[in-house]
């Protein structure tokens, strides 16, 4: 097919900051707000499927600018992660009739053990099995299927939520290099119920060598339910 695509760097703010939880509450959530202005607009080109956003934080995690910045990249395919991620959600839900995102949150939140933060529309959980140590999902708490539907209010929220996280994980883990991945609907497959966005934060806990890289296999020295636990000591007090 022909080489068709997108490729954007939004710049998060104006002053040099090379660390995302340095930005301020507003900042942060100009940053998600841009997101999803983003995806509407590439939604109105009909070459494009699917928008990948993602952030690279650090040298070891790829980022070539210190500048705190996010990439934008549209593409006229699926990319194959996320198709595998649709497929296995939409036969869960041919088996079950539920979202597999939507009992992933009811039973972190009934279980407790992973839950690092939540609030009202959202929840920070480490990944049952995880990549690397203090791997974090970030999920709507209701059946969320395209982050293009985020409101201004609720891009405020997850900033709020997500930043004293991204603070604790700096101090349990002396700042780590990480990268975050924004997972939602391609562009033209409706809202489907089998499916809801969500955001994976991975840090560069450790390296991947001959195991990770040729098979897939992600060895994790750390269980998510201590992650958790270290993490939620680090959450700064509220007043």
């Amino acid at each position: 097919m022909p080489a068709t695509g997108v490729a954007e760097v939004l710049i998060e703010c104006a002053e040099h900051v090379d660390d995302p939880a340095q930005l301020t509450d507003e900042q942060l959530a100009e940053v998600f707000r841009a997101y999803r202005e983003r995806m509407q607009v590439l939604a109105s080109d009909p070459r494009l499927a699917h928008v990948s956003v993602f952030k690279n934080v650090g040298a070891e995690a790829g980022a070539s600018l210190a500048h705190t910045h996010s990439q934008i990249i549209a593409t006229p395919i699926v990319p194959e992660l996320t198709r595998a991620e649709l497929a296995g959600a939409e036969a869960y839900f041919a088996r079950e009739s539920r979202c597999v995102f939507c009992d992933i949150v009811e039973k972190e939140l009934a279980d407790g053990s992973r839950v690092v933060a939540r609030s009202a529309n959202f929840v920070v959980v480490t990944a049952f099995a995880p990549r690397f140590a203090y791997e974090l999902w970030v999920l709507p708490v209701a059946h969320q299927p395209r982050y293009e539907a985020l409101t201004d209010s609720e891009a405020l929220e997850l900033a709020l939520l997500l930043k004293p996280v991204l603070r604790a994980l700096d101090a349990v883990q002396d700042a780590p290099a990480y990268n975050w991945f924004l997972h939602t609907t391609p562009l033209r497959a409706g809202a489907p119920g089998y499916y809801h966005w969500h955001l994976e934060v991975l840090p560069r806990t450790a390296r991947p060598a001959g195991l990770e890289w040729g098979f897939g296999c992600h060895i994790t020295t750390v269980a998510p339910e201590q992650a958790a636990c270290q993490l939620r000591a680090a959450l700064p007090d509220v007043a």
